[in-house]
């Protein structure tokens, strides 16, 4: 499925570059509800705010480019709809094969893959030169170590390197999959799809709106806030595995992509307050899968482009892991610059990141590699 790996590579290039490019600028959200209406558009239609019609278009222009840089952030729902597609296909296959999973096998060979490559990108940020440092290394650096970034989450969530939160949230979806994956063999999926969303919205609700907390958990600190897409991404997998050409047809023919975009709109609304906000994480995410899974059908298909996003989707996690305290470190440096030769620039560093983070998991795949019979023995 080289599309799924093209949708990856580009979400993955796209989060490198809201990275870099929002701390270049500290632009205020294009998306932010205010008075009633939406705050880039209260400017742009504010009488006297257009004397020219060169400002008229760069007013519009650099909204439009402030805002594409932002949605970046909805490349974690893909990413989580992605990671439940991959999984309900493998632990599919493994039934078909073997008769069951077995789930000791699955989880301790996934932590086996997850964890090196983790602890690799605190050495990293150890001993490497170029790092953007914001705190101190104490003891939550052997805690940070365990990837239970939800333990004393005010302080730990974001702590070293703020990405590393997405970590925590993938351990508990993998933890929780086994039993997603009973439910569906018990109730079948449009069933699980119902009892995972309602889970999810009264997850959210709790921290939300009748326990109101810190938005961490939401965000991924407690993992089934975030189930909806994962269970749509099982879905989604398993929709694939059944009818994969009329799938695809659907998916990377042109109607998922346009459904994506008459979604967004919908997605972006339900950030006015905190009762539409318990379907943000899901429509954004959703709307963003079928919006780039869509662009990755055309894009697979042109030869160099294609195979560069395929290569950085499949080494997406390495260059997850290592990208973001390199883009603060050299964006900092260029914070004041215009905006040429800034964004060139910072289009070579997401390109000089991604090569670095994906050579680094290329290597440690390959010492993985060696070790893992040694394993299986053991």
């Amino acid at each position: 499925m080289i599309w799924l790996d093209v949708a990856k590579g580009v979400a993955i290039l796209w989060i490198v570059f809201f990275h870099s490019f929002t701390t270049w600028k500290d632009f205020p959200s294009p998306i932010e509800w205010e008075n009633g209406t939406w705050r880039f558009l209260d400017e742009m239609l504010r009488p006297g705010s257009w004397h020219s019609v060169g400002q008229a278009l760069s007013c519009i222009t650099s909204s439009l480019g402030v805002g594409i840089a932002q949605l970046a952030f909805h490349g974690v729902g893909l990413f989580l709809i992605a990671s439940g597609f991959a999984l309900a296909q493998s632990a599919a296959r493994s039934e078909e094969k073997q008769g069951s999973v077995n789930w000791g096998s699955w989880i301790g060979n996934r932590l086996f893959r997850l964890y090196p490559m983790y602890w690799l990108g605190h050495l990293v940020y150890l001993v490497s030169p170029w790092q953007f440092r914001p705190e101190p290394i104490d003891w939550r650096f052997w805690v940070s170590l365990t990837g239970l970034r939800f333990l004393w989450i005010d302080q730990e969530f974001f702590y070293l390197n703020a990405a590393w939160w997405y970590f925590t949230l993938i351990l508990q979806l993998y933890a929780l999959f086994p039993v997603l994956w009973w439910l569906h063999r018990r109730v079948g999926m449009p069933a699980l799809l119902v009892i995972a969303f309602a889970t999810g919205m009264l997850a959210r609700a709790w921290f939300l709106i009748i326990h109101p907390s810190t938005g961490l958990w939401v965000q991924g600190g407690f993992g089934l806030c975030r189930l909806p897409e994962f269970a749509l991404g099982m879905a989604l997998g398993l929709w694939h595995l059944r009818s994969r050409d009329s799938m695809e047809a659907w998916l990377l023919g042109g109607k998922g992509f346009l459904t994506g975009l008459l979604l967004y709109p919908l997605a972006i609304t339900s950030y006015i307050n905190g009762t539409t906000y318990l379907l943000t994480d899901l429509l954004t995410g959703a709307s963003c899968f079928l919006v780039v899974a869509g662009a990755s059908g055309f894009l697979s298909s042109v030869p160099v482009w294609g195979r560069l996003l395929a290569l950085a989707g499949t080494y997406s996690y390495g260059i997850y892991l290592i990208h973001q305290p390199y883009a603060i470190y050299f964006t900092l440096k260029i914070q004041n610059w215009p905006a040429w030769p800034a964004i060139p620039l910072l289009i070579f560093l997401m390109v000089v990141l991604a090569l670095w983070g994906g050579s680094l998991e290329w290597v440690m795949n390959k010492v993985m590699a060696r070790l893992l019979p040694a394993k299986k023995k053991a």
